[in-house]
């Protein structure tokens, strides 16, 4: 029979679970908040701007961990090989990925992007069989080839690209932005893993952080030149600050606390709450559309995503804790 003691302690474990499940489930619905936040912003600010400074804003609020981490960024940043290293992370995951799924974002819907985003995984699961030698599994294959027929279907919007109008070309041309802002997403996380063996998850996010500022505040300065200062509306800044604060300090904030005490393989399938609700405050807050095209697509990616966290336990947490915030 089990004692007083026991049982307390069960009950605690049990309480601390079920703390981490909301916390995963709560980084989800932030990060689902904002496609919908980046293309309000994206109506008086060019991505460069926004970027600029959506990652100041959230550099400044991260200074606490960059701080307590000193020690390991010091020793990073003072050896060549790892300095180049987290370099090429930066400008992999926080350059040229942010670069391309705001210019995307602002070509097409926050519907397109939020479901498109959801295949990430899937080119990282490809990636890692090509750079990393990581086996091929039949499941993986099936993954692939699923997710990316539901990618080209919500690209097209029909078995035949739409490319009616103006519009249809731009949102084609920016969902396209899009899945080669995920292909570089997918080189941060696979490139990530070897420096998460030596830098923290939460400080080596906030390093690519504050290191994209150095090429982010140059070309906003020089945007901002070109264009004027922006007159932002009180929603857009709101957006603004619901992107840097919520999107990327707290959401990984939250996501990291919660991957501490569950598995990352029971993690996995909180993802999906992200692009089913990026989409739906897309409809929602926005008023974009859905074409039954969209909606096969979505079922086919979120189909892809099953396969790939079902197959892919072993490798889930370094995947996990590898990809930069949205």
């Amino acid at each position: 029979m089990a004692s007083a003691a026991d049982s307390n302690i069960g009950a605690v474990v049990g309480a601390h679970r079920r703390h981490a499940i909301f916390l995963l489930a709560f980084a989800n619905i932030l990060w689902a908040g904002t496609y919908a936040t980046g293309k309000i912003v994206l109506g008086t600010l060019s991505f460069v701007q926004l970027n600029a400074l959506r990652f100041s804003i959230a550099t400044v609020v991260l200074g606490p961990v960059l701080l307590n981490g000193r020690s390991i960024l010091w020793r990073e940043l003072s050896h060549r090989e790892s300095f180049r290293e987290l370099a090429r992370l930066v400008f992999l995951g926080f350059v040229l990925n942010k670069a391309f799924e705001y210019a995307g974002l602002s070509l097409s819907t926050a519907v397109d992007v939020a479901l498109l985003i959801a295949t990430e995984s899937i080119f990282t699961a490809a990636l890692s069989w090509m750079l990393l030698e990581e086996p091929a599994t039949r499941s993986g294959i099936a993954a692939l080839v699923i997710g990316l027929a539901g990618a080209y279907l919500i690209v097209a919007r029909g078995l035949v690209p739409d490319l009616a109008g103006p519009s249809g070309v731009a949102r084609i041309a920016g969902d396209l932005m899009v899945v080669l802002a995920l292909i570089f997403e997918a080189f941060y996380t696979v490139g990530g893993k070897a420096s998460l063996e030596r830098v923290p998850a939460l400080l080596l996010t906030s390093i690519s952080v504050a290191g994209s500022l150095v090429v982010w505040i140059p070309a906003g300065v020089v945007a901002t030149i070109g264009s004027g200062i922006p007159d932002m509306s009180v929603n857009a800044w709101l957006a603004l600050t619901y992107m840097a604060v919520c999107g990327t300090v707290l959401g990984y904030w939250t996501w990291f606390r919660g991957l501490s005490v569950i598995d990352a393989s029971i993690a996995a399938p909180f993802l999906f709450i992200q692009p089913l609700l990026g989409a739906a405050l897309g409809v929602i807050l926005l008023g974009e559309s859905l074409t039954w095209a969209t909606i096969v697509g979505a079922i086919l990616i979120l189909s892809s995503l099953t396969i790939v966290a079902i197959g892919g336990r072993r490798q889930a947490k370094q995947l996990l804790v590898a990809e930069p915030p949205p």
